[in-house]
């Protein structure tokens, strides 16, 4: 396990957890524009924890990973098609390590059907403190659209392990 951004791999409990939008910080509409990646939502590192994406893995064949649920539809209730990105970043986004990207479709597959869904094992590299987990968003559309971030139909369950 590789920790991002330096700092001793000393020895730390783990668990798994599943962020929603609000831990990400999704509380207002997001207008992403054409041809770009903007930025949708973040998880800041707290102090005295370690961050990565996913949970689980695949071993002696068994298959624990979990699935990666992202929808993001706008205020008229149509769902948006693009690529999301996760990141994992240093505190100033100058170091960015893009963990997945993948196309809305697979995102938003299944929430919990692990045979449809996205499954997002535990990435190898973990965000310190103050480093930030980031969601990514490039839509297909040629103009300007905007996330509703209060539409029930806009939804993130991201699983993470944090280390403590």
């Amino acid at each position: 396990m590789i920790n991002l951004f330096g700092g001793n791999a000393q020895t730390m409990s783990r668990y798994p957890r599943v962020y929603n939008k609000s831990d990400f910080g999704i509380t207002a509409d997001v207008t992403c524009q054409p041809s770009i990646y903007t930025k949708v939502g973040e998880v800041t590192v707290p102090a005295g924890q370690k961050i990565t994406f996913g949970i689980g893995g695949v071993g002696n064949g068994v298959d624990t990973r979990e699935v990666a649920y992202i929808k993001f539809a706008d205020s008229s209730n149509n769902q948006l098609h693009g690529t999301i990105r996760l990141v994992l970043s240093d505190p100033n986004e100058v170091k960015k390590i893009v963990v997945a990207e993948q196309r809305t479709e697979r995102f938003s597959a299944s929430e919990s059907d692990k045979t449809q869904g996205f499954l997002l094992g535990e990435y190898p590299i973990r965000a310190k403190e103050d480093s930030k987990l980031i969601i990514e968003f490039y839509p297909d559309s040629s103009s300007a659209v905007t996330i509703d971030y209060d539409n029930s139909n806009t939804k993130v369950l991201m699983p993470v392990t944090v280390y403590q």
